[in-house]
């Protein structure tokens, strides 16, 4: 039997129980490590018999089963949403090829003229040979397959989206299409660095004295915001006393889908806005801000999760460039002054 336990932040733990590891789940309970008692057995037991089984060893049977081990449990919710979208298309085209057929290293081949078929979507293709590899590479831990013909394909997405920023006339642009939640939810996110998940997570219980802390929904790490003037400012100015900070027109917190679908609308009524921006870019956007606030390019990494080398990219781009603009049209009023 296998027991998993998952940690949750000011809560007892709980715990799995699995008749098999990547078996179905058979018990669960929190606080204490549970013990195997004979109910629980016969419970396991059970399951054995009427587990569902395919009829061959394929990637269809490969996904199925990953779908009822540990490690699926432990993805959040968006994450296994974005999965199944990625395993169904893995099942309808490699769905029936066989363990024996996944073993031999010239199954390469094949992914590769599927991912050259993709290749004028490169993020779609992407993410279809990344989900191949992360589902292989399970199946070799539980030692349903040997090899893992995906691993190591180099992406074909190559943009850096960590240099791109909201500038003044984006924000100028979009403003008059924007309600008055849609234009917290921005303001929310550029002083934060947050993204949509944890955008609409952000609730009154993880502000502190000095900071904003909480753990991320994506990579599940613990980030500390400092509330400096302006961030505090608007959190007083949308007064919020429990909850969700931020909330739609109904009053009720926002979805990703939802503040995501508003954010498009307004977007594509807004003329003179970039329309390659996204909610996700203000996290460059904060970063320029902090580094114009005097914070260090380390102290900046520590607070959005960047290397120091991606914040001074950011730093020379758009504060460096800034400030030796700024002397140099300084330094030609100053001769024509003369």
């Amino acid at each position: 039997m296998h027991v998993v336990r998952r940690l949750r932040p000011g809560k007892p733990a709980l715990y799995y129980v699995y008749a098999y590891r990547g078996g179905p789940q058979v018990h669960t309970c929190e606080g204490e490590r549970p013990t195997i008692t004979p109910a629980i057995l016969d419970a396991a037991a059970e399951a054995r018999r009427n587990m569902i089984r395919v009829e061959s060893d394929n990637l269809n049977k490969l996904m199925e089963v990953y779908q009822r081990s540990p490690e699926w449990t432990k993805l959040s919710d968006r994450t296994r949403k974005d999965y199944r979208i990625e395993l169904k298309k893995l099942a309808d085209k490699f769905g029936k090829v066989p363990f024996v057929v996944w073993n031999d290293q010239r199954m390469r081949s094949d992914v590769m003229a599927w991912r050259a078929e993709l290749a004028s979507k490169p993020r779609t293709a992407d993410k279809a040979i990344v989900m191949l590899a992360t589902l292989l590479s399970w199946g070799m831990t539980e030692g349903l397959i040997t090899r893992n013909v995906a691993t190591g394909i180099p992406m074909l997405y190559k943009a850096e989206r960590a240099s791109i920023i909201w500038t003044d006339a984006d924000w100028a642009a979009i403003k008059p299409h924007c309600s008055p939640e849609l234009w917290q939810a921005l303001r929310l996110a550029s002083l934060t660095g947050f993204r949509l998940g944890d955008l609409v997570d952000v609730g009154v219980e993880h502000i502190g004295l000095s900071a904003i802390v909480m753990v991320t929904a994506k990579r599940k790490r613990r980030v500390v915001v400092p509330l400096l003037s302006e961030l505090r400012a608007l959190l007083n100015e949308i007064g919020r006393e429990s909850g969700a900070i931020l909330r739609n027109s109904r009053g009720q917190p926002w979805t990703e889908s939802g503040l995501g679908g508003v954010f498009q609308k307004a977007k594509a009524k807004a003329a003179g806005f970039n329309m390659a921006l996204r909610i996700h870019d203000m996290r460059g956007t904060y970063a320029t801000w902090l580094a114009r606030k005097g914070l260090t390019d380390q102290e900046i990494g520590r607070i959005i999760g960047w290397s120091e080398k991606q914040v001074a990219e950011i730093r020379r781009r758009y504060v460096d460039e800034e400030h030796v603009t700024a002397f140099l049209i300084d330094r030609i009023e100053d001769k024509k002054s003369m």
